[in-house]
């Protein structure tokens, strides 16, 4: 039997570098429509947006879009997205959580990271790209992967990991796009923020740190994350050039 599919988009407005990022104008459409209309091109199947606020969720309502009102004070984007899950009150075999400041994320990134969950048996599954900037590996804006050779995250850092005395290794850049099977994001919820969780500012290390598996699949695309206005004056001269 296929197995069902849902991708949730986290948003809210309270974003500190640049806020009520997600109603951000992009080339005549907001940042959160474009996010959604690129998950829709995947085709995998339903998409909603887990949002804290009304402003949001006009919005989307602007678009026709799917969204779910949740409680403003979730800490993360994983936790709106379990919560969103849960208010559905449908089962799903995989959950998907794109974040809302990829707006031009590739639907075959999206598409490439839940065949790996679905493939693998994996907790979790992730994507990342080959650093080719290099003013990127010593940058703490961007989050590195130290991968095994069996395609499993060892460890996710902002420093550059893992460390080499050869400058032609590569490093590689990870992409906040995360593909739960659905009993590893019910464990993932219940688990206590970890040590190295809260020293990196990266939740996923909570997984590693509590044995949890994440497979990680290289793409070729890169989609540019928004978190300042200069993040948001260079995305929107992309998406004009294109």
């Amino acid at each position: 039997m296929k197995k069902k599919v849902i991708i949730i988009i986290p948003a809210r407005l309270a974003s500190t570098r640049l806020p009520n990022k997600p109603l951000a104008m992009i080339d005549g459409k907001t940042m959160i429509q474009r996010v959604y209309e690129q998950a829709l091109k995947a085709n995998l199947g339903e998409v909603f947006i887990a949002t804290d606020g009304v402003e949001i969720g006009n919005e989307v309502k602007k678009f026709g879009g799917n969204y779910i009102l949740t409680n403003p004070d979730l800490q993360s984007g994983t936790d709106r997205i379990y919560s969103a899950y849960k208010l559905l009150k449908e089962d799903f075999d995989i959950i998907v959580n794109v974040q809302g400041d990829l707006p031009n994320i590739d639907p075959k990134v999206i598409i490439e990271c839940t065949n790996l969950a679905l493939e693998s048996d994996c907790d979790i599954a992730t994507v990342a790209s080959k650093i080719t900037d290099i003013s990127e590996i010593n940058n703490p804006n961007v989050v590195k992967i130290a991968l095994a050779q069996n395609g499993l995250a060892l460890y996710f850092s902002r420093s550059a990991i893992p460390f080499s005395k050869n400058i032609n290794d590569d490093y590689f850049h990870h992409i906040g796009i995360y593909a739960y099977k659905k009993n590893a994001l019910e464990k993932f919820i219940n688990l206590t923020p970890s040590p190295l969780e809260k020293r990196e500012s990266l939740e996923q290390l909570r997984a590693l740190e509590n044995g949890m598996k994440i497979a990680v699949k290289i793409v070729d695309a890169h989609p540019l994350s928004v978190d300042t206005q200069e993040d948001l004056d260079k995305v929107i001269n992309l998406i004009k050039s294109k």
